[in-house]
């Protein structure tokens, strides 16, 4: 399964959930890799990743082959981030515009049964080459108005992309996170969100994920939020979350 983690407004746990989803992946035996395409950089940082090699860059310009670029970390394995991302959108031209890493990790992708890809907050060549990639997207939003604006455009975005690029892409639903059942303003935000999904024909993902200061402070450690702090909130809720997308080891 490829899964492509996705939104252009940030602050909404995007790599946050990225990053949970492989670290938690690989603490249930799962072979699964990490594909940082956001110039920012934060699922590298977060999966102690090495920024100076070469990274997701040198994927998408086949500068090297896919196998050459896999960091091993004790989240998962991962291709690092790389700073030139930024110039992508007026680098890539043509096919490779939108199939560049479909096509660079093709020789790769037999080697796991998880692969997530974290794509910068923008609606740019690096989305659409996740979503060209990818079987299905999540969508982490924080249960506010702001989080609602963009989500038309996203899941707009996102329909293009099955039309145009890639037919079998499917949408996983919309994943609240730092959400609180217990304020009023979290539930009425939700259930306007979740009305406006269905007129879009949008799923929105059964789990939620609540706030926790464990989550920043595993990031701060640069360490799996399943080993830092397994009992807490949001890793009981992203461990929900695996379940729900059958992220799940059989023989375990």
């Amino acid at each position: 399964m490829i899964i492509t983690v996705a939104n252009q407004k940030g602050g909404q746990s995007k790599s946050t959930t990225a990053q949970a989803l492989v670290s938690g992946a690989t603490a249930r035996g799962i072979k699964a890799l990490a594909i940082d395409l956001d110039a920012q950089a934060n699922l590298t940082f977060s999966m102690s990743g090495n920024l100076n090699a070469p990274g997701s860059y040198d994927l998408i310009t086949g500068k090297y082959a896919a196998a050459d670029l896999i960091q091993h970390t004790a989240q998962g394995d991962l291709i690092a981030a790389s700073t030139q991302l930024a110039s992508a959108d007026t680098m890539l031209t043509g096919n490779d515009r939108v199939f560049a890493v479909n096509d660079a990790i093709k020789s790769i992708k037999r080697r796991y049964k998880l692969i997530v890809i974290d794509t910068p907050p923008t609606l740019g060549t690096m989305l659409l080459n996740a979503l060209a990639t990818s079987d299905t997207v999540i969508i982490p939003i924080t249960v506010d108005i702001w989080s609602l604006q963009g989500l038309y455009l996203l899941t707009d975005t996102i329909k293009q992309a099955q039309s145009k690029y890639n037919k079998r892409l499917d949408i996983s639903g919309v994943l609240f996170t730092k959400y609180s059942a217990r304020t009023v303003l979290d539930r009425d935000f939700a259930d306007v969100i979740k009305e406006k999904c269905k007129s879009w024909q949008v799923p929105v993902l059964r789990t939620t994920i609540r706030s926790g200061v464990a989550v920043r402070e595993a990031q701060l450690q640069r360490e799996s939020l399943f080993t830092y702090a397994p009992k807490s909130k949001p890793a009981q809720d992203y461990s929900k979350l695996l379940d729900e997308l059958k992220i799940t080891n059989k023989e375990r």
